[in-house]
Formats: structure tokens, C-alpha cells, sequence
């Protein structure tokens, strides 16, 4: 069931009036569940078919093949007629246009340059490959009206209107599936099938369309102020003391190999083993590198969910408890466009879960999730904050966050939670909530996953990278990304190594700025010094084949791997970016600088370099420090308190 299928379903309600269903295909539960239903037929079985009333709708929710006879004889029976459109819904009386015909094909097939001044526009070659699923197409031929007019830019294959408009382009990118945006003077699209559109032998035209017209189906708002007030409503009815149930359903982006993501695979673990019943709810699916960290639930019971598309299981009697079913149906209904239909499929998986606790982390899970929990009716929602706010990091924010934080921050049910005390502070003043309504929880290290490496392993990183005995050594672990600052780590080494000649570095990782920092290394003469080993499924190697962690971060929630270096005994120099700061405890474990230069930074370094005795104590306190503060069943524990 999608979005559109939900207003289909509510329009079918109000009118009250007999069902049919014609389909060639097995009819889904929420089909079966229309109000009003008398009969499903077969294409062919429809042909004898006759209305035994006026006031009838034969619902197609496929391309069923009947007769356009068959069709005028229900025309004059006064038969209403539902034919999928998109991924929504026409529905009106006697059969629907399904696409240009006639002089108007021709017309536009012929004169591509005056149909686009009446809008319409073919879309030819040139296309653009922008990654994965993703084609762009300029739209310049196509004469849209200004900001705030009714009418609205659709995109057709072969006649039917492909069905995800205003899609973020990286969902376009990585999910397809007909997903389309309008952005500028051009269109980032996916096909139906994933192909290329120059090559697969099929249609597109961009048409301007009047929202609800020729029968189309509309939701009756999409205003972000009235939804919030909706939504603010819910929350108001929402009656009883603290959940007292085991169900627990995780909702977070993907298991993909990532801080947050592991940390929430080891809270599913220590819920399991305290009897609670958790799902996750993963809106990228569980497919390849985004069911990465599956294995750390193997040989649990644990539910997984498919968020990249709605639960089969979902018809709309199962949004909330009969008394609320009405308006929580009208809230996805109503739900701005900007997030609408991600919000539904994310809803239809909470309905049939039916948790008593809604845990979600990362920014969108964590907005979508708790609107999609109050409008179910979930008891109690969880929002965890990782690292600092997305404004920081403009990849990954959206412009809709932080007024939809704000909203759900203050409606009752919903909790605050952060990794790090520096994280919190800075999420509180973005949303504007006071900073006490964010609980910190600390990430967990599960000692027993960070494998002390053998002895032979380390020393073979060690010479087949050209070090002798004794030569000093540092290491970085992170995303080669902006964030992490690996220009400045590499002056940090550049700086190291005029005082050590002998000094080597090693990098785990990978990211964007690759190209980059392989340049900025050869800029500065350290092709012999740096060694890029790229992704690692156990670091662990090569943090023991050196003698620090230096970690340079602008920002940081509470960084894993400065976790790991410590309780491999090796002592960590950080910038004192967000939760870096609680992740060491300066001067025993490690170095915190707060002056986030090369020069202060290489001095920090540089003092542990040289005291190799030094740096041996502080290793050993950071096992000790990392078992007392950040154990994994402490994290559990702190986060089932939240639920409470």
C-alpha cells in the first residue's frame, strides 16, 4: 500500500457507496479491506459484469486490458471509474485519460519547442548519468508558472506518470524506482526499472498539471503549520502512565559499517538478552553494505523491517486503536509533500510492529520516526543524537530538520537523548529546547568484538611498510571527509617528521576527499611516510603497529575508534572536538588540544614519541578507563532507563 492507495482508501470511505475490484493480479490485503467491497473479478469474468446499482466504483489497480465497450456500458450505468495514476489515484465517472493522443501526440511528438510553451515537453537525449539510478535532463523547454501557483511539473513513461515526485537526489541515486525531483532549469529522475532512458526504447515528457484535476486524488492540506497542529493534537490525546512492554523497534538509516549504527546493534543484542522483544526498522533495507553489522545479531530473535518500502502487512485499521484510527489515518494523509510519503512507509512498518517503545537514531529516523510514533500512537519515543547537529555538515542536512526537531521536540512522549554531553549542548541550542531535556548515554565498546591483533600480524604491517624496529609510528582511523580534517592531520605528520626523520603513519579509511588527501601527500613529500590502507574490516592491526592515535576531528560525537585505541593500550591526541573530549580523559589516557593546530598538535604528538614509558602507562590507563566508563552494558542500561 503507498500513500496514494491510503487516499483512495479514505475517498472511498466518505462516499460509502459498493466496491468492485477488477485486477489480474492478486488482490493486497489493504484492497481487500475497502469499505464497501461486494466483489472481486477477473478481467475476463468483468466483461459480463452489470452494476446492480448507480452508485457503484470499479476499482483497476492494474493494467487490466477491458474493452473500452465494456467500459461505456459502466459509463452509462453511472459507474465511477478508479484507475491508477502515478502512485496515486484518479477517480471519476466512465473511463480516465491515460495519456497525449491524437493531433495533441503528434502536436507534441512534431513542435517539441511550442508544446513545451503549453506544457508539455519530450524529454530526448542528451541524458546525464548523476550516479547510481540517477539521469538529468534539462527542462528549459517547458514553461512552469511562478513560486506558488497551483500548477506543478509530473514526469511520464510511455503515458503513465512515474510515481515518487520530489524525491531527495540521493534516494534517486540509490533506491530508483521512478523517482524524480525538479530542481532548477532541470530534472534529476530514475526509470521504473532502473535503465537507461536513452537505450530502453520508451517515452518521457514532463507535463505541467493542475493538482486534482480530471479526477485525480488529492490529500486536502500540505502545509507544514496545519500538520504540525495536527500532529500537536495527537500528542495531546495521548493518555496513561510510562509503557510497561517489551517491545522495542529500532528505527535507524541502515546496519551499514558505521559508529551509530554498530552502537545500535549492540543495544538490540543487550535488549535480547534482558528479554525484551526488538525489531529494527531500517530504511535502507538490509541489502549489502547496509546490512553490514547483521552479523552481531546472528542467532538472535529479532525482527527486521524493510523501510524501503511500505509493510505488506499494513492496512489503515492498524493505525492506532479504533478511537484514534480516524485521525491518525487523516495525519498521513494530510502530511506535507517534503516528507509524505517516506512518512508512510515508515508508519505502516510501526503500525504492524506495534511497539511499545519507538528508539530511533541519526537525524531523518529520528524526525520521521517520532511523527510516524505519534501519529501510530506509540507510547514512548526515543530520539537519539549522534555526533553534533547536521548543520555542521551540510551533506547531511536537509532544510526541513531543524523546524520538524522543533515540533516533536516539545510534544509529550518524546525524549532527548544524545552520546555525548558536547553533542547534546549543541543539538539543544540548534533545536531550542533547554539543554537539560537532552540525556547523555554514552557509546558502549564491546571489549569482546575488539580482537587484540597477534603479535606476527602487527609486525608484518610494520616491515612490508619499510619500518625497522623502533621506528615511531602514528595512526588515523576515519572518513576521509571534511569533517575530519585530513589536510590538517597531514600536517600534523609533516610537521612530526622534521623532528622524527624516522616517523610513519599509517591511515585506515576511505571517503570523498581520497583524491584529495593522495594529492595533498604528494604536495607535501610524504608518498614514503603516509600509508593509505584504505578499508579495513579490523583496524586493530594497524593501531598496534603504532604507538598513538591521532585524531583531528572539527567534530565528533563519542569517536568508536579512540574507544578501541584505548583499550588496545595505545594512548590517543585529539582535538577536543564535541565528544572527543569525553572520550579521553587528558592527561592519563591521552592528550585533549585545544588549539586545533599543526603545531600544537605535532607538540602533543610529539611529547608521547619521545616517552615511550610515558605513552606505555597511558595505554595501559585507557583500558582501564574505557572498561569502567564506556562498557556496552552500561549503555543498555542507560537507554532502557529512557524508556521508562
Amino acid at each position: 500500500m503507498q500513500r496514494g492507495d491510503l487516499l483512495l482508501h479514505r475517498h472511498l470511505q466518505q462516499l460509502g457507496q459498493p466496491v468492485v475490484v477488477i485486477s489480474a493480479e492478486p488482490v493486497p490485503a489493504w484492497l481487500r479491506s475497502l469499505p464497501g467491497l461486494t466483489e472481486v473479478l477477473s478481467p475476463a469474468a468483468c466483461c459480463e459484469w452489470r452494476p446492480t446499482t448507480a452508485a457503484a466504483v470499479a476499482v483497476l489497480p492494474d493494467e487490466a486490458g477491458i474493452d473500452a465497450a465494456v467500459l461505456a456500458t459502466w459509463q452509462s450505468h453511472g459507474v465511477r471509474l478508479a484507475r491508477r495514476h502515478g502512485s496515486g489515484w484518479r477517480v471519476a465517472e466512465g473511463p480516465l485519460p491515460r495519456s497525449v493522443g491524437g493531433f495533441a501526440e503528434w502536436f507534441v511528438r512534431r513542435l517539441p519547442v511550442v508544446a513545451g510553451w503549453f506544457g508539455v515537453l519530450p524529454l530526448q537525449a542528451p541524458f546525464r548519468h548523476d550516479g547510481g539510478h540517477c539521469w538529468w535532463v534539462s527542462l528549459r523547454g517547458l514553461r512552469r508558472r511562478p513560486p506558488g501557483n497551483a500548477r506543478v511539473p509530473m514526469v511520464f513513461e510511455d503515458g503513465r506518470p512515474l510515481p515518487h515526485p520530489d524525491s531527495i537526489h540521493d534516494d534517486i541515486r540509490r533506491l530508483g524506482g521512478g523517482r524524480y525531483s525538479v530542481w532548477g532549469d532541470g530534472l534529476y529522475f530514475s526509470t521504473s526499472d532502473g535503465s537507461d532512458p536513452a537505450h530502453n526504447g520508451r517515452r518521457y515528457e514532463a507535463r505541467i498539471v493542475v493538482p486534482g484535476g480530471a479526477g485525480e486524488l488529492t490529500a486536502p492540506e500540505h502545509d507544514e503549520t496545519s500538520f504540525a497542529a495536527h500532529l500537536a493534537g495527537l500528542a495531546r490525546n495521548r493518555s496513561g502512565p510510562p509503557p510497561v512492554g517489551r517491545r522495542v523497534l529500532i528505527v535507524i538509516s541502515s546496519l551499514g559499517p558505521g559508529g551509530a549504527e554498530r552502537q545500535f546493534a549492540y543495544l538490540v543484542r543487550g535488549l535480547c538478552e534482558r528479554g525484551f522483544e526488538p525489531g529494527i526498522l531500517s530504511l535502507d533495507g538490509f541489502e549489502g553494505p547496509a546490512g553490514h553489522y547483521l552479523s552481531l545479531l546472528r542467532g538472535l530473535r529479532v525482527e527486521l523491517l524493510d523501510g524501503s518500502r511500505v509493510n505488506p502487512d499494513f492496512t489503515p485499521e492498524r493505525v492506532g486503536d479504533a478511537t484514534r484510527c480516524a485521525a491518525a489515518v487523516e495525519a498521513l494523509v494530510r502530511a506535507p509533500d517534503v516528507f509524505a510519503n517516506e512518512l508512510f512507509r515508515i508508519a505502516s512498518h510501526v503500525s504492524v510492529f506495534a511497539p511499545d517503545v519507538l528508539h530511533c537514531a541519526l537525524d531523518k529516523p529520528n524526525v520521521l520516526g517520532a511523527i510516524a510514533g505519534l501519529c501510530v500512537g506509540v507510547p514512548r519515543i526515543v530520539l537519539s543524537l549522534r555526533n553534533v547537529n547536521p548543520s555542521h555538515i551540510p551533506r547531511l542536512e536537509l532544510p526541513w530538520f531543524r523546524r520538524w526537531y522543533g515540533v516533536v521536540a516539545g510534544l509529550r512522549g518524546v525524549v532527548l537523548s544524545a552520546n555525548s554531553r558536547a553533542g547534546g549542548a549543541d543539538y539543544a541550542a540548534w533545536i531550542g529546547v533547554p539543554v537539560d531535556r537532552v540525556a547523555t548515554v554514552h557509546n558502549g565498546l564491546d571489549a569482546d568484538a575488539v580482537r587484540v591483533p597477534a603479535e606476527d600480524a602487527v609486525t608484518a604491517l610494520r616491515r612490508s611498510r619499510g619500518l625497522a624496529d623502533g621506528d615511531p609510528a602514528l595512526v588515523g582511523v576515519f572518513r576521509i571527509s571534511a569533517e575530519k580534517r585530513p589536510a590538517l592531520w597531514l600536517e600534523v605528520v609533516a610537521a612530526l617528521r622534521q623532528r622524527l626523520p624516522r616517523l610513519h603513519a599509517f591511515h585506515v579509511g576511505d571517503g570523498p576527499d581520497a583524491a584529495s588527501m593522495d594529492a595533498r601527500i604528494a604536495e607535501l613529500g610524504l608518498g614514503d611516510v603516509v600509508h593509505r590502507l584504505g578499508r579495513q574490516a579490523d583496524p586493530a592491526v594497524a593501531i598496534c603497529a603504532a604507538d598513538l592515535l591521532l585524531l583531528v576531528s572539527e567534530f565528533e560525537g563519542v569517536p568508536n575508534v579512540a574507544l578501541e585505541a584505548q583499550w588496545l593500550q595505545r594512548p590517543v591526541v585529539t582535538t577536543a572536538a564535541g565528544g572527543a573530549a569525553e572520550a579521553v580523559h587528558d592527561g592519563v589516557t591521552g592528550r585533549v588540544v585545544e588549539l586545533p593546530t599543526a603545531v600544537a598538535l605535532a607538540a602533543a604528538c610529539a611529547d608521547l614519541l619521545a616517552n615511550r614509558e610515558r605513552a606505555r602507562q597511558m595505554g595501559q590507563a585507557g583500558r582501564a578507563f574505557v572498561a569502567r566508563a564506556f562498557a556496552v552494558d552500561r549503555m543498555v542500561d542507560e537507554s532502557v532507563a529512557l524508556y521508562r
